[in-house]
């Protein structure tokens, strides 16, 4: 801990405060962990507490480490507390550390170059460097301003939180609470992080009038009289920084601005010149100031600058800090003094900074005063460097930023910049932060508006073009980029045609031409093996080896194969290969029907998306995407909800509309008929993401309120495949159709003449949809082959419900494969809705008996899942003694056979003492939605219609 941030005067008030920190960060109480996120207002106090906390912590024995999130504006420095932190160890400490764990190295020394840094590999040294150092003594970590982190730095302090340490590590993140408006980026991550086990929220509120009295008495200023005593009371509302300002001005009781910042400017003009030089260019600057650097931007005599900054710390405007440096006072003071400034005056300021930083400062730093200084090249150079050391930590958000302001002043890059590589660089920091789609189009904007590129430029953009397009789920693109490549880029031994072939490579696969993918592959992979590219080798193994498991010729050596490059992957540091593979072996699983190795292989692909910080990145999003599509087959439709519940996480638009689109599966499936609302703002986007289309509106026909609406949604969704996706025929229309023509006869015994007749057309018309799907795009693995046996059984339902000719024995056989072909899968819901139908045409048949067995084992599947429309199907069909029967069973405190969850247990608990869910939220650290949908499970497996008769079951039971 710096000298500096011992006060220098007494705390007033927070006793109780201080006590909760003081315990909750061990220096009270040894035996306490986790961490605390401490909120309040600007100038509340936090800062004051977080000094008191920190001295009484040193004092007692404990190492301090202190960071500070700085506000930087758009030019942010990835992990800058931690770095602060890491810096202020001893020099010994440090090259240890930094030896052992190489990844630490840029964030102890403040390396501009060198290997890039995974952000996995980061992540777990910094906690192992925690670890270490609390083994010889307690360590408390202190993040403060965490309002102004940029994301990859929320990502570490989210990832520190989280850790279970067995040395003595505590956290505190301070933050400013009215700072976090709707949108801000800390708003989402505060939540999250307040629901880790063991973190606590502190929340600071304002002082209380007898404690702003002490605070007043403090500053020695008892002669202000007890009208100016009142006017602070009432004018500051508790807030001690406003407090002290309040002290500063001479008549406590006369007509003062309305609002600080005003107030703040009258403090400003009461500075002579001298000071306010120094104030205006200190302002412009962002946290500290050294002496040396003020006086390289103050052009004025070192005599006048030492009068000017004497002048702003004696009228409390600055902090003098014991590493000869300044700061203001508060950050407040700096935005007031700041937007205060004319603009030719920052423009100038802002320049003398470019000035004295080039070369020495950090690069983002330095585009941010050259942007604010309009000195367009210096900007664009700095831009460039600050995102390629954002990439080299995994800082991939921040990079894109970096990147794109440096497109906005690309007129102005220097003579000979490879702008070609820049543009490339970029999309892969936007395909890496998960902006996949505005990848493609950065680079397709860019071709578009080159004239005149050199072969080999356009050659690289075109490859960087199709591979975004491919990340982009584009059908044509990419092949259109490959026909002018292959013209632009001859058989010649070089890395250019080993990208091109592998691009072809993963086209040919996209297309199903798989004889064709694995002969690009193979050439690819001989290519790169010769040119020593281990990367592009690593990509061309995964695609060769997925072509093969598509073609099925050697379905023993498939998964060995997806192992194998994943290992390799790993091995060489390829997280996007590894990821890619993986995702493969997921896919792999799941075409076979083995659904719940496919759960957990797209789980553990979305783990280590996570930890390297691609979780929205291409297979990285992708593994949280087909874990929760997974999930909601096997009918773990909770875990759909958590692995789709991601508006904490802020994540880009498109990716958080995907989830969206498969939880309203589970929406249709529980009968949630509001959720066609939100399938109907999704319907705008359905052009940016074939799965988001193709999602919402199988689950919108599920939803739909009739028939025709139905069957709306379905031709909606082919028009949008043929138009925006070129995939009239992709393999989702035989599900499409198996659902469509079950809306229809479900509505066909009470239909027209006429609508019938023209039902059993369209269903006809599905069918043969349906099998030139089959010719074109199969062989389908089972679940393909399930629903091609869904198809022929709803169709054969619909006739039979309109009167036509369809023999029992036919239609009883279609039900019964049907049902056991989804038994197979795993797919818990489809079962049930199959063996509704299939108990419906029992009964019809005279198998009464055999008709309530199905039922009966499908009513349960049903209630499991908080299916109620389903439910109410098969308790309608079984009759009100079978259901009541079936529902007794499905009650786990009778039966045991369904149990409550624990977490369900908890939330009975609550619901028995009357909680609302809103309050059961807030003590459990979860949502609303999530406390409704547990609700909602209690109900169904208690076989309760309401709250209260839930509760007093649970009653019953204590008793």
């Amino acid at each position: 801990m710096s000298a500096e941030w011992r006060p220098t005067e007494p705390l007033v008030g927070r006793e109780t405060e201080l006590s909760r920190l003081l315990a909750a960060t061990g220096v009270a109480d040894p035996e306490a962990r986790g961490g605390v996120l401490l909120s309040g207002d600007a100038g509340i106090g936090k800062t004051r507490l977080l000094r008191e906390l920190a001295v009484l912590a040193a004092d007692g024995g404990h190492r301090v480490m202190v960071g500070h999130c700085v506000d930087l504006g758009d030019s942010a420095i990835p992990f800058q507390p931690f770095a602060e932190m890491l810096a202020g160890l001893d020099d010994a400490t440090r090259t240890s550390m930094s030896d052992a764990m190489p990844p630490l190295g840029p964030l102890m020394w403040g390396a501009a170059d060198g290997a890039g840094v995974d952000r996995g590999e980061l992540f777990s040294s910094v906690v192992t460097a925690l670890e270490l150092l609390g083994a010889s003594r307690p360590v408390l970590l202190i993040v403060e301003d965490a309002h102004w982190a940029d994301a990859s730095t929320r990502h570490l302090i989210r990832y520190v939180l989280s850790q279970r340490y067995e040395g003595d590590v505590r956290v505190v993140v301070s933050y400013r609470s009215d700072d976090l408006h709707r949108r801000h980026p800390l708003r989402a991550d505060v939540a999250e992080w307040s629901r880790l086990p063991g973190v606590q929220r502190l929340d600071l509120g304002p002082l209380a009038d007898d404690e702003v009295r002490a605070l007043v008495r403090s500053r020695d200023a008892g002669a202000i009289g007890a009208s100016g005593l009142a006017a602070i009371l009432r004018r500051a509302e508790g807030n001690a920084f406003i407090v002290e300002e309040l002290l500063d001005v001479d008549d406590k009781n006369g007509p003062l601005p309305p609002t600080l910042a005003d107030l703040l400017l009258v403090r400003l003009d009461r500075l002579d010149d001298a000071g306010r030089h120094v104030v205006r260019a200190l302002a412009c600057a962002v946290g500290e100031v050294s002496d040396e650097l003020l006086s390289a931007v103050v052009d004025l005599p070192p005599s006048t600058i030492e009068d000017g900054v004497r002048a702003a710390l004696d009228h409390r405007i600055l902090s003098r800090t014991r590493s000869d440096g300044y700061v203001f006072r508060h950050a407040l003071l700096a935005e007031v003094v700041r937007d205060d400034l004319l603009p030719a005056e920052r423009r100038r300021i802002h320049a003398a900074y470019v000035k004295v930083l080039s070369g020495r400062g950090d690069s983002a730093d330095v585009a941010r005063h050259a942007f604010e200084a309009g000195l367009d090249e210096v900007a664009f150079t700095a831009s460039v460097r600050a995102a390629e050391r954002a990439t080299r930590v995994a800082g991939h958000d921040e990079a894109a930023d970096h990147y794109e302001r440096a497109f906005s002043v690309v007129s102005a890059a220097p003579e000979g910049t490879d702008v070609v590589g820049l543009v490339i660089a970029a999309s892969e920091a936007k395909t890496a932060a998960g902006y996949v789609r505005r990848a493609w189009v950065l680079v397709g904007d860019f071709l578009e508006q080159a004239d005149d590129l050199p072969v080999e430029d356009r050659a690289r953009l075109l490859v960087a073009y199709g591979t975004a397009a491919l990340m982009a789920d584009r059908i044509v693109e990419p092949r259109q980029a490959l026909e002018e490549l292959f013209v632009l880029v001859p058989e010649q031994p070089t890395a250019l045609r080993a990208s091109v072939e592998e691009l072809a490579a993963r086209a040919a696969s996209n297309e199903r031409h798989f004889d064709e993918a694995i002969r690009w592959a193979t050439q690819a992979m001989t290519l790169g093996q010769r040119l020593g590219l281990n990367r592009l080798v690593a990509d061309a193994a995964a695609t060769k080896a997925r072509a093969r498991a598509r073609i099925g010729d050697d379905p023993e050596g498939d998964e060995r194969r997806f192992l194998e490059v994943a290992k390799i992957a790993a091995t060489e540091g390829d997280v996007v290969a590894e990821l890619r593979a993986r995702h493969h072996l997921a896919f792999y699983y799941h075409e076979r029907g083995m659904l719940d190795r496919a759960e957990a292989e797209f789980l553990r692909t979305m783990k280590t998306a996570v930890q390297a910080g691609r979780q929205w990145a291409p297979y990285g999003f992708d593994g949280r995407f087909f874990a929760s599509v997974t999930a909601y087959l096997l009918g773990h439709w909770d875990l759909v909800l958590e692995l789709c519940d991601v508006g904490m996480l802020q994540p880009p638009k498109v990716p958080a509309a995907d989830l969206e689109a498969v939880g309203l599966l589970v929406s249709a499936g529980r009968g949630d008929g509001a959720a066609l609302r939100t399938a109907e703002r999704l319907r705008a986007l359905w052009h940016k993401d074939i799965v988001l289309a193709i999602h919402c509106a199988t689950a919108a026909i599920d939803l739909a309120r009739d028939a025709g609406e139905a069957t709306r949604w379905h031709d909606d969704l082919v028009m949008t495949l043929t138009q925006d996706w070129d995939g009239e025929f992709v393999p989702a229309r035989l599900r499409m159709g198996g659902l469509l023509v079950g809306r229809l006869a479900d509505e066909a015994g009470h239909a027209s003449t006429a609508e019938r007749s023209e039902w059993l057309t369209r269903a006809e018309q599905l069918r043969a949809v349906a099998d030139h799907v089959i010719e074109q795009r199969g062989p389908f693995g089972p679940e393909g082959a399930a629903w091609s046996l869904r198809l022929d059984a709803e169709i054969l339902r619909l006739r039979w419900i309109v009167g036509g000719e369809v023999a029992l024995p036919a239609l009883l056989t279609a039900w019964r494969e049907t049902t056991q072909a989804f038994a197979e899968l795993g797919q818990v819901y489809e079962e049930a809705r199959s063996a509704s139908r299939l108990a419906a045409v029992l009964q019809a048949s005279g198998d009464v008996a055999g008709a309530k067995e199905v039922a009966s084992s499908a009513h349960e599947q049903a209630v499991a899942l908080g299916a109620a429309p389903l439910t109410r199907v098969l308790e309608q069909l079984a009759g009100s003694t079978t259901a009541a029967a079936t529902s007794a069973a499905s009650k786990p405190h009778v039966a045991g056979e369904k149990p409550l969850t624990a977490r369900e247990r908890e939330v009975l608990e609550h619901l028995v003492e009357g909680r609302t869910n809103g309050e059961i939220a807030t003590l459990l650290f979860i949502s609303t939605k999530t406390v409704s949908v547990h609700v909602s499970n209690i109900l169904a497996k208690l076989g309760a219609s309401t709250r209260t008769e839930a509760a007093a079951i649970a009653r019953r039971q204590r008793a």
